[in-house]
């Protein structure tokens, strides 16, 4: 997030928000997609997103402005930036990113709403019953993942050298399953998530050439008994989809399946005792309230009372002091 220097230039950066939602509405429409196969006409793009065609030319003429498309005559174009980024085929896209964003957009204007109730504000949930926008979720967070995996194995925040069977629960798209899998030759690993999740991880293995040694199961952890003798749990963003008491239940659950000598990681927003710092993490949790009315960014103290309380010993914030740091990691071992 952007530094906490609030000065007349940053509220007018705040309020200045029309090009940040004309870029994220043209991603979610695909609009780069369509002139992906080369130059059309106002016309031809509104007939083809069923849109009006002079509110589609001013939105054209915007994208223009913006860098994002190229005008000739009456025909636009992509731009090298929206060609490398906003076109699905391409291995740099962050349309992911971008669709989830303008969803997010439209969840926060019912702020007001959440904030008078208490309530979410949504009547369904994303990854267990809307598999369009799980998909877009879910590989946003695969494509930022990517480069955090990496960074936790160079900094050498968790040592699997001796580790030979990991369960990586709310694994998601499989990005750390890959990627300790490419680290680590005798690892093996059991993904555990919902079946929208399962479906997109099931692919990444594929991708990756490593059904061999990546199992994906879709069940949910709640309804039905974990797999059990593993000697390393990997949890990332899974603690604030989820409540108080029902992360309590869950460690506790997670104590009988591991080995003894085994170690647990979590990997989360981690928030300081005073809930604000980082400050990420205590926007997320409002964004929990609206999402799911389930969950918020909790504190390394909360955390240690879960795995302590589960029987779960030498309990370790890992993190770089004197740093904030989005996401940091919490480790305890049987």
């Amino acid at each position: 997030m952007p530094p906490n220097i609030w000065t007349p230039e940053r509220f007018e950066q705040v309020a200045d928000y029309w090009a940040d939602r004309l870029v994220l509405e043209s991603a979610a429409l695909d609009i780069y997609g369509q002139l992906g196969d080369g130059p059309l006409g106002a016309l031809e793009v509104a007939d083809r997103l069923r849109l009006e065609p002079g509110a589609t030319q001013l939105f054209l003429d915007a994208l223009v402005a913006l860098g994002l498309l190229v005008k000739d005559g009456r025909k636009y174009s992509n731009s090298e930036a929206a060609d490398r980024y906003l076109v699905r085929s391409s291995p740099d896209y962050m349309g992911h990113r971008l669709v989830t964003a303008q969803f997010n957009w439209e969840l926060w204007g019912r702020l007001p709403t959440a904030l008078r109730t208490g309530k979410r504000q949504r009547d369904k949930l994303i990854l267990l019953e809307e598999p369009e926008l799980a998909r877009h979720l879910l590989l946003a967070v695969h494509g930022s993942a990517r480069s955090r995996a990496t960074d936790v194995l160079q900094r050498g925040l968790i040592d699997l050298t001796d580790r030979r069977l990991m369960l990586d629960l709310g694994g998601g798209a499989a990005t750390y399953s890959v990627a300790f899998c490419r680290a680590y030759n005798d690892l093996r690993v059991t993904l555990v998530d919902t079946p929208i999740a399962a479906a997109i991880a099931r692919d990444v293995v594929a991708s990756a050439g490593m059904e061999d040694r990546i199992s994906v199961l879709e069940y949910d952890v709640d309804e039905r008994e974990l797999p059990s003798d593993y000697d390393f749990i990997w949890m990332s963003d899974v603690i604030h989809r989820r409540s108080y008491n029902a992360n309590r239940a869950l460690f506790e659950r997670l104590f009988n399946r591991l080995k003894k000598g085994g170690e647990i990681a979590v990997q989360d927003m981690i928030m300081d005792e005073t809930r604000t710092v980082p400050a990420r993490g205590a926007v997320h949790s409002l964004h929990m309230l609206l999402s799911s009315g389930v969950g918020r960014s909790y504190t390394f103290q909360e955390i240690h009372t879960w795995l302590a309380g589960a029987g779960f010993g030498d309990v370790q914030w890992v993190r770089q002091e004197g740093e904030e740091e989005d996401l940091t990691i919490v480790t305890a071992t049987k």
